[in-house]
């Protein structure tokens, strides 16, 4: 590497330093923009599959075949502690958990709703999911009592029914046998997490009470779900499972919702699309900005030329300087985008004024941008590769000037 070439390049930069600086501020302002909107969209979707798997669908789900074209209370899965010890076995398994899952009408004196009961054992239950930790009323527990039938709403279902703590909700579903029952529960807790969708639907109850209520035989359920040591793991051990256990259907995060895979997968690619779009709008402003100092040093150049200095290091001199040029507005861009990140990754970017959309949407109200080492080198290439694509046709326009011509003008 010729580093006389590089030295010159990045003298010729600050002649002029005002053009050098607008061009440095342009690139430095469009790198950090590029890089701290990418840091808040991957934050929104690691956010957003975090708390989908840790409220909703767990890493791997377990059902009877049959279950999970209608959702039929007869189709139980039997022998489920049986089932729960042998999963438990698998090393990659950190927590394993068995519902009763039915649906039923939730109904007030006032109003009424349609819900997903969710039969839960309630201690193990906070091992694979956070629920339990997402109660808003100062009053709700989760719970911690041994009387029957007690219930846990989420708080948008609790505006709609019109229901608090203590009040009385008769919920009714079809039993085993397909006979319609019911029964009358307290609300003791009131939820709330990112999903409103999620919250409208589900309602949890004791695993205990709804069994006796629905005349389920001893021991069984309706789904086991599974928390892994890693969730990139699912599909190798959804496989082990499934030949394990070829009766039952064995579900991965991501076959039970594919939009969370999917926006898992693209947080990569947006990046790359993301920020190559911007380099693109800013490599014409670069290329524009060199053209102007060939015309400004065409004299300068025609006379290296004429005193021996051969096209090939004229074309690295301007090459360099288009390089240097694009990464040294990188740079201040980079930083600028790390302290972003980190200040707003720790404290959050709060868009609680809009965030009721969001919530409908999945996603949290409370922003948290995340960028890895990954994404700076990713841009970090980008931007050399940009360099060099700039610097290509200004250097071909110098390399055209005849030296006798040039030092005459």
């Amino acid at each position: 590497m010729n580093f006389i070439n590089i030295k010159i390049a990045w003298r010729s930069i600050w002649r002029n330093r005002l053009r050098s600086s607008v061009v440095l501020m342009a690139v430095a302002i469009g790198i950090f923009g590029g890089l701290a909107s990418v840091g808040v969209m991957k934050g929104m979707i690691i956010d957003n599959v975090d708390n989908t798997l840790k409220t909703e669908t767990s890493h791997i789900q377990i059902h009877d075949k049959k279950f999970v074209e209608n959702n039929e209370v007869q189709f139980v899965i039997n022998n489920t502690s049986e089932l729960i010890n042998e999963i438990k076995k698998s090393p990659n398994v950190i927590a394993v958990t068995s519902r009763t899952k039915v649906f039923g009408m939730a109904s007030t004196a006032s109003k009424g709703s349609g819900v997903m009961l969710n039969g839960i054992d309630t201690e193990v239950e906070k091992s694979v999911s956070i629920v339990s930790e997402m109660l808003v009323d100062t009053n709700s527990s989760w719970f911690d009592t041994n009387k029957k039938n007690r219930i846990v709403i989420s708080k948008k279902l609790s505006k709609k029914l019109n229901a608090g703590i203590k009040s009385k909700i008769i919920l009714t579903f079809q039993d085993y046998k397909g006979n319609l029952t019911g029964a009358s529960f307290k609300v003791i807790g009131i939820y709330k997490t990112q999903n409103s969708m999620f919250d409208e639907l589900n309602v949890f109850v004791n695993k205990k009470d709804i069994n006796r209520i629905l005349n389920l035989p001893e021991n069984s359920s309706h789904e086991i779900a599974i928390m892994l040591n890693n969730y990139n793991d699912a599909k190798l051990i959804a496989k082990e499972f499934s030949d394990k256990y070829p009766d039952k259907l064995v579900e991965t995060w991501y076959d039970l919702n594919p939009y969370i895979k999917m926006s898992a997968d693209m947080i990569g690619f947006m990046l790359f699309i993301f920020m190559s779009i911007i380099l693109l709008a800013l490599g014409f402003a670069i290329v524009n900005t060199m053209l102007m100092v060939i015309l400004e040093r065409k004299k300068e150049l025609g006379m290296i030329m004429a005193i021996g200095m051969n096209r090939r290091k004229v074309f690295s001199m301007i090459m360099w300087e288009t390089i240097l040029l694009s990464f040294t507005g990188a740079f201040v861009g980079i930083i600028l985008s790390a302290i972003f990140t980190t200040y707003f990754g720790h404290n959050g970017i709060d868009i609680s004024s809009v965030g009721e959309g969001f919530e409908s949407a999945g996603y949290s109200s409370i922003l948290y941008p995340v960028l890895h080492l990954l994404d700076y080198v990713q841009v970090v290439i980008l931007v050399f590769i940009t360099g060099i694509i700039a610097s290509i046709f200004p250097s071909i326009r110098a390399l055209k000037m005849k030296p006798a011509e040039a030092v005459k003008e």
